[in-house]
């Protein structure tokens, strides 16, 4: 079993340390027993509700952290289409709307798309993490791998979207965006 590898389980010589970002823990030993018992404890930490899996959950983003920047001729800011969560831009060009307009009008979209995005991505990760716990509880089940690396899984990401903002047909943009219009 020296060549099974288990998600933040490290085998060192001559026992077994899980490391899950600052936070760490060591037990003596190699043996199945002690596999288990650091299994266990690393699917404990797994548990906690501000644990997000990379790769396997969507990060939220912060409302006070909004970057908007000038480029002379329009001002723009990065964001994510909906479907698929590409990564877009919203522009304002300056000949449409004065800087002093057209700043809190980007903002005002971005804030709403923010709240949009983050209430579709909590329930993504909600539901990812519970996909995630169950593969942990599998290898303490099995002390066998089961913990694969995960990629972004675009089906669910979309399904939500349709379940919780509503057809994209009834937007008039990518961003599902319809107070704030700019």
């Amino acid at each position: 079993m020296d060549q099974d590898k288990f998600t933040n389980i490290y085998r060192l010589p001559t026992a077994i340390q899980i490391r899950i970002g600052k936070w760490q823990q060591t037990f003596n030993g190699t043996s199945d027993l002690v596999m288990h018992q650091a299994i266990e404890t690393r699917n404990m930490q797994y548990k906690k509700r501000d644990y997000l899996p990379t790769g396997w959950c969507v990060k939220l983003f912060d409302k006070d952290d909004i970057s908007i920047t000038n480029h002379g001729k329009y001002i723009q800011t990065a964001l994510r289409t909906m479907v698929d969560r590409k990564v877009a831009y919203k522009r304002i060009y300056l000949s449409r709307l004065p800087l002093e307009q057209a700043e809190p009008a980007l903002n005002a979209f971005k804030q709403e798309w923010i709240g949009k995005h983050n209430h579709v991505a909590r329930k993504y990760n909600q539901i990812k993490k519970k996909q995630f716990l169950r593969l942990a509880m599998d290898e303490l089940d099995t002390l066998y791998p089961a913990l694969e690396k995960a990629e972004f899984d675009r089906v669910l990401w979309n399904k939500l979207v349709q379940a919780e903002l509503g057809n994209p047909k009834k937007f008039d943009n990518p961003y599902f965006v319809k107070k704030a219009t700019v």
